[in-house]
């Protein structure tokens, strides 16, 4: 019993059942309360909640599987049209066996003629620069120029290329200048040259005495070759009648190259001693060093006095 007295008015009481325990009775989502008075209340408020089922767990590789950006970035033509007229006026530069500085390559960009406008001379960490000139033309003219060299150094020069790989390019593709010795006069024309060029390698550029015939005497083509392939000295051209010539190919600079440590102007093979001389060969005396003392220089000079003196006429 429980009585509630407000302000003003009599003491009301009212009767709430003790609930004490609580009992189920009966099943469905109905649930009866028992009191110890005996009263039975229904409260139809009482809903019987189930639990989730357990989902497996994620491996934690795959918690960010969606948040992951694009491994993959594709570059239209369009993106690199500006670029690529920006750098097709250039050449690639590498001295053999050295690196020479920055100020030292433009001088030596500098003495091969004058230029509308300075070139542009920019250095690679792998051992390469790259000179960008203000047109091809005169930048077609620095590679027809060549061979070159560069602090007694070889210099490889080619024109930049999109696809240009310093490692597989430089080190293995090098421009070499040769010459035909006495190729026949009706040979003299820029499709022959560029089949005879296309059987040796990649032909780039025929010198202007060539193409304008100046000088008949040999034929002078620089051709992309792959150095790591033995260099033929001879190859053969066959002429519309059939017959066959042997035509000789000159290099003016020939590289060497290491099938071991892959290098060009590096080679590991290891030179041959000198064989010993054979009996009967003259050899030089060797000669020995022997401390001498004060007596023995005195001894010295009595024996030069003596000897004088012998050799003076009576």
């Amino acid at each position: 019993m429980k009585s509630i007295k407000s302000k003003g008015e009599t003491t009301r009481e009212e009767q709430w059942p003790e609930l004490t325990q609580y009992k189920g009775i009966g099943g469905n989502n109905n649930q009866s309360l028992q009191g110890i008075n005996g009263t039975v209340t229904v409260d139809k408020s009482v809903i019987k909640l189930s639990m989730p089922e357990k989902t497996p767990a994620k491996p934690w590789a795959n918690l960010f599987a969606t948040n992951r950006m694009a491994a993959r970035v594709e570059i239209l033509a369009e993106d690199i049209a500006q670029d690529k007229v920006k750098w097709k006026p250039s050449v690639v530069v590498y001295v053999v066996g050295t690196t020479p500085s920055i100020g030292a390559m433009e001088r030596f960009i500098r003495s091969q003629g004058n230029f509308s406008s300075k070139p542009v001379v920019l250095y690679h960490a792998d051992g390469y620069f790259v000179v960008r000139f203000a047109n091809e033309e005169e930048r077609d003219r620095v590679l027809c120029s060549g061979p070159h060299y560069l602090l007694r150094r070889p210099v490889i020069m080619k024109p930049w290329d999109l696809d240009f790989n310093f490692k597989k390019e430089i080190l293995t593709t090098i421009p070499l200048w040769i010459k035909l010795s006495n190729l026949p006069l009706n040979c003299w024309n820029s499709v022959v040259l560029s089949k005879i060029g296309n059987s040796l390698g990649k032909p780039l550029y025929a010198d202007e005495c060539t193409t304008k015939t100046c000088r008949i005497s040999f034929g002078r083509i620089l051709i992309e070759m792959d150095i790591t392939r033995i260099l033929p000295n001879m190859i053969k051209i066959q002429d519309p009648k059939g017959r066959v010539l042997e035509q000789q190919v000159r290099y003016e600079w020939k590289p060497i190259f290491s099938q071991k440590c892959l290098q060009v102007g590096h080679s590991c093979i290891a030179k041959p001693k000198a064989p010993p001389p054979k009996n009967g060969q003259c050899q030089r005396p060797r000669k020995e060093w022997n401390p001498t003392t004060k007596e023995g220089k005195e001894s010295v000079k009595d024996s030069d006095q003596q000897n004088t003196t012998n050799m003076s006429p009576n």
